[in-house]
């Protein structure tokens, strides 16, 4: 039972890269050249290629900060008879000014004697060569996804027969409840403050679920805190408070500023190194 669990958490790893690699294939189509530089739209942020600057929210170029930190996870659940649930885990993470990121989540596994099996994952993007790498302390095998050319992307069209359904704009996030109420997310900015040494800007959205939304027989209040660093342009600290779940906290420590060490971004020597390109079974 101890492998399956092992077996679903390595493919669960892979699912997500997997569906990272398509999410950044889509995203790339909205890519904008000038020159030799390419700036590439990243979930809302942009990230700059070959020494390029990226663009703020007013069209003001910046660079990209390198940076090394620590992240901390920590669940608390807490349940009806009151006993609590902490979990925390651990991992690493870097970006240089190319825009290329690294991670490492360590992951623990307890064993049936009481001690704990230490297993870690690490990933790699790379927006400037367009590929993901993946590999892992357990095998000495590191798989690169190479990415398709957002040039040679082309746009589906839909069948004559359908209608092309038209874009209705929104003004903010409304979903009708089983009793015929409506959700509606309420938007706080919480100020400035420092945070393990980075100045960042908080906010914090409260959605409240009328009674009946999820068969609640009272009005149900999630929140989500957001403190995102104004130099880094990175979420610094975020706290999710969900009654069903618990609350929440990512925080990245040991926050370093500057280059970081150029062999994070490529696999450790010795291992083997397999290419992966796109519509290429495994």
């Amino acid at each position: 039972m101890r492998l399956n669990r092992f077996a679903c958490h390595v493919a669960s790893f892979s699912l997500i890269t997997i569906s990272s690699s398509a999410i950044y294939a889509q995203e790339l189509s909205a890519t904008a050249r000038s020159g030799r530089c390419t700036a590439i739209v990243l979930g809302g942020a942009t990230a700059a290629a070959n020494g390029c600057a990226e663009a703020d929210s007013q069209g003001r170029s910046r660079t990209i900060e390198p940076y090394t930190a620590h992240q901390k996870t920590t669940t608390v659940q807490t349940l009806a008879n009151g006993t609590t649930i902490t979990r925390e885990t651990n991992s690493r993470q870097a970006r240089d000014s190319s825009g290329r990121s690294f991670r490492e989540n360590a992951i623990d596994f307890p064993m049936v004697d009481g001690e704990t099996y230490k297993h870690s994952m690490f990933n790699v993007f790379d927006p400037v060569n367009r590929i993901t790498i993946n590999w892992s302390s357990q095998s000495k095998e590191a798989v690169v996804f190479h990415m398709a050319d957002p040039t040679q992307i082309r746009h589906v069209q839909l069948p004559p027969s359908q209608p092309i359904p038209v874009p209705v704009p929104v003004t903010g996030i409304v979903a009708a409840g089983s009793n015929g109420g409506q959700v509606r997310p309420t938007h706080v900015d919480l100020g400035t403050r420092t945070i393990n040494g980075l100045e960042a800007k908080g906010t914090r959205v409260t959605t409240t679920y009328p009674v009946g939304r999820a068969g609640n027989d009272q009005p149900l209040t999630v929140t989500h805190e957001t403190w995102m660093s104004t130099d880094l342009r990175i979420p610094v600290l975020q706290i999710d408070n969900n009654p069903r779940t618990g609350v929440r906290s990512v925080e990245l420590t040991d926050i370093e500023r500057g280059k970081p060490n150029s062999s994070l971004f490529r696999p450790p020597e010795g291992y083997t190194v397999r290419d992966q390109y796109p519509n290429q079974q495994n």
